[in-house]
């Protein structure tokens, strides 16, 4: 697998959300996109996960990501990016 990018997490993320390219940034929070609820918290570690590898799913602290900062860091913290 290539190297993964911030850029390419938040496209998977706006593909996960169904929302226009371009929308998110890293400082993007949950309360400010209206399909990043519980279904789209969810869709959004599915997606992550089949980025990953399955790589995902044990990282507890992912389903409390509220932002695209957070996952970055989580991401980061975990050397997935």
């Amino acid at each position: 697998m290539s190297k993964i990018s911030q850029s390419d997490v938040i496209v998977v993320i706006e593909n996960a959300l169904k929302i226009e390219p371009g929308t998110l940034t890293l400082s993007t929070c949950a309360e400010e996109v209206e399909s990043w609820d519980s279904i789209g918290q969810l869709g959004i570690l599915v997606a992550l996960d089949e980025l990953y590898d399955g790589k995902i799913a044990s990282i507890s602290d992912m389903a409390e990501a509220g932002s695209i900062a957070k996952i970055i860091e989580i991401l980061k913290r975990h050397t997935m990016l």
